[in-house]
C-alpha cells in the first residue's frame, strides 16, 4: 500500500514534447506541466518519440537526455505514421523496463499504435494509468474521419479510456463532453498552466513593432496558432481587410501549406503590406508580438478547442482576446472582462475588433485584467500541484 504522503513515481508518455512546438500549444502546456513536476523533486520522466512534425527532431535517441530540468527519453518514430496516428514502436521495451519503478503513468497516446501495448503492460502490473484527453473527444474531433475513429475507438479507444484510473480534462466543458460519452473513471478538471516567468517583465510595445515595421499608432491585431482550417486564419486577414491602417501579424507553424493561399488571399484583399507572415515564433519573440499587439483574434471552429493555450499566454501578456464563443479561455476572459466573444464568421469578428480597437482605455483596462485572471488562474506552479493531487489519489489506491 502506498503511504498517502508518498510522492509518485510517474513516467509521462507523449507522441512528441518539447522542441517539437510546431505541434501547437499542447507541447508548451505539457513541457510547462512536466518542468514543475520535476522541479517539485517527483521522481518523473517523460517518454516521447523524435516527431517534429514533417520532419523529425535531431536529438540522441533511446538515452536519458536533461531538457530543461526533465528526464526526457526520445524513441525513433517508426513507419507508417499516418497523419497524427503515431507508430512509436520503440518505445514499448523502454516502458516496459520502467514499469517496475513507477507508481503512475500518464499515458497520452489514444491515438497512437502504443494505446493498447501501453495499457496491457500496466493492467498485467498493476500499475494504475491516466490521461489527458486534449480536445480528442469533443464534438468537432470526434467529427473529422468519422468512421475510421469510430472504428478504432471500438477496438482499442474505449478500453484504453475506461481502463484509466482518472481522465484529465482542461476545462469543464471538455468535461461535460467526455460524460456525456458516458466513459467511467473519474473526471478531473484542471486548466493547462504557464509558465508565467518570461511574462512578468514584457519587452517595450515599440520593440515587436520595430522588428515587423510597423507604425506606432497603428492598431495591430495578432492572431496565434498553427496554420490549420479548425483555426480559420482567413478570418483574421478578411478583418484585417476591413480596417484601415490596421496590421495583422499571424504567428504559426504552416504543415499544410496554408501560409501560401493566406499570401494570395492578403494581395486579393488590398492588404498584402500590412500582413506579416511570421510563422512559428521563438517563444521570446511571441510574447515579444503579443506586447506589441492590441488585440489576439482567435477565430476557430465551434467545438474545436479544449482550452487554448495562445489565448491564455496573451492574457498573461496583457493582450485583450476577440475570439469564437465555446473557446474556454475565450469564455474566462469575457466574463473577467478581459475579452469579447463572438458567434459566426468574419462579419462578427470585424464587428467586435472595431468595438474593441476603438477604445484604446477600454484596450488597457481589459488588458490589466487578463494579467489578472492569468497570474491567477493559469500559473504552471499552480496547476502542476493539482495535477499532482490527482496522481497522488491515483496511486493510493493500490
Amino acid at each position: 500500500m502506498t503511504l498517502p504522503d508518498a510522492l509518485p513515481h510517474l513516467v509521462v508518455v507523449n507522441a512528441f514534447y518539447k522542441p517539437a512546438f510546431v505541434y501547437g500549444g499542447p507541447v508548451r502546456s505539457l513541457a510547462a506541466l512536466c518542468e514543475e513536476i520535476a522541479a517539485s523533486r517527483v521522481p518523473l520522466k517523460v517518454l516521447t518519440t523524435d516527431a517534429g512534425g514533417t520532419s523529425r527532431l535531431d536529438l540522441p535517441l533511446n538515452v536519458p537526455l536533461n531538457v530543461d530540468g526533465v528526464e526526457v527519453i526520445y524513441t525513433p518514430l517508426g513507419q507508417p505514421s499516418l497523419g497524427s496516428f503515431f507508430y512509436a514502436p520503440a518505445l514499448i521495451p523502454i516502458f516496459a523496463a520502467l514499469v517496475p519503478s513507477l507508481t503512475v503513468a500518464h499515458l497520452e497516446v489514444l491515438w497512437t499504435h502504443a494505446a493498447y501495448p501501453l495499457m496491457r503492460l500496466c493492467q498485467r502490473a498493476g500499475l494504475p494509468y491516466t490521461t489527458s484527453l486534449r480536445g480528442q473527444l469533443l464534438p468537432y474531433a470526434l467529427h473529422r474521419s468519422r468512421l475510421r475513429k469510430r472504428l478504432y475507438l471500438s477496438l482499442v479507444g474505449w478500453r484504453f479510456l475506461n481502463g484509466a484510473a482518472a481522465i484529465h480534462c482542461t476545462d469543464p466543458g471538455e468535461a461535460a463532453a467526455a460524460r456525456a460519452l458516458r466513459l467511467h473513471p473519474p473526471l478531473v478538471v484542471v486548466p493547462n498552466g504557464i509558465d508565467l516567468t518570461p511574462f512578468r517583465n514584457l519587452p517595450p510595445r515599440e520593440q515587436g513593432r520595430s522588428r515587423w515595421h510597423i507604425p506606432a499608432e497603428a492598431p495591430l491585431i495578432l492572431f496565434s496558432g498553427r496554420l490549420h482550417p479548425k483555426k480559420r486564419p482567413q478570418i483574421a486577414l478578411e478583418v484585417l481587410s476591413g480596417l484601415k491602417n490596421a496590421h495583422l501579424i499571424v504567428a504559426g507553424a504552416d504543415e499544410l501549406g496554408m501560409a501560401l493561399t493566406l499570401q494570395a488571399q492578403a494581395k486579393q484583399q488590398g492588404c498584402a503590406d500590412r500582413f506579416h507572415l511570421a510563422g512559428l515564433l521563438e517563444h521570446k519573440a511571441l510574447i515579444e508580438a503579443m506586447s506589441a499587439a492590441d488585440l489576439l483574434i482567435m477565430p476557430s471552429e465551434a467545438d474545436s478547442e479544449n482550452f487554448g493555450m495562445a489565448a491564455a499566454e496573451a492574457l498573461a501578456a496583457g493582450l485583450p482576446l476577440l475570439t469564437s464563443a465555446g473557446i474556454p479561455v475565450g469564455e474566462a476572459a469575457r466574463q473577467a472582462g478581459a475579452g469579447l466573444t463572438v458567434t459566426g464568421g468574419s462579419p462578427a469578428f470585424l464587428e467586435g475588433a472595431r468595438t474593441l480597437l476603438a477604445d484604446r482605455a477600454l484596450l488597457r483596462a481589459m488588458g490589466e485584467r487578463g494579467r489578472v485572471l492569468a497570474f491567477a488562474r493559469y500559473d504552471s506552479q499552480r496547476t502542476a500541484q493539482e495535477m499532482l493531487q490527482m496522481w497522488r489519489a491515483v496511486q493510493k489506491r493500490i
